[in-house]
């Protein structure tokens, strides 16, 4: 006669602790480093935004040979900017394109002695005699913090802070 083993399944509650408490360690180790890489996108994010409004304000300058401003929405760059031509088809002022405002988490600001409006000019070089900078920070996080340079020719680029 065959004697029935009565054997059972799942897990022991000591199994489970187990699980559990590395489970815990992993997630504690992994969510800041989450967090740092979250916040280092969106300053990429913006700076990548920024070249590239820049630049195509340049190109838009450059073919339509008129001037284009990039313009801070209500006066503030946090709030985003707007790209208009100036003078397009006998028109004023023709929109060529709105960026939204930036994350309240990140400080996006103007420095340097260029200020106010950036004025691309038909050749695709700034109007006026100073390049532009803006720079972009988490006020939490130090260390990803990145400005955009443009020169007096219109080029832009991303640099480290």
């Amino acid at each position: 006669m065959k004697k029935l083993h009565n054997k059972n399944r799942g897990f022991s509650l000591l199994e489970l602790i187990i699980t559990l408490l590395i489970g815990s360690i992993l997630l504690a180790w992994g969510l800041p480093n989450y967090r740092d890489f979250k916040i280092r996108k969106q300053i990429v994010d913006v700076a990548n935004e920024v070249v590239y409004s820049m630049t195509l304000a340049r190109a838009e300058a450059v073919r339509y040979g008129t001037d284009v401003r990039v313009r801070p929405v209500g006066g503030d760059w946090q709030n985003g900017w707007t790209i208009t031509s100036i003078g397009i088809d006998g028109n004023a002022n023709v929109l060529l394109a709105q960026e939204a405002a930036i994350d309240d988490n990140l400080t996006f600001e103007q420095v340097g002695p260029l200020a106010g409006d950036l004025v691309f000019t038909p050749f695709g070089g700034l109007d006026g005699p100073v390049a532009g900078r803006f720079e972009i920070k988490n006020d939490t996080v130090t260390g990803f913090d990145r400005a955009v340079n443009i020169s007096l020719t219109g080029s832009s680029r991303v640099v480290e802070l």
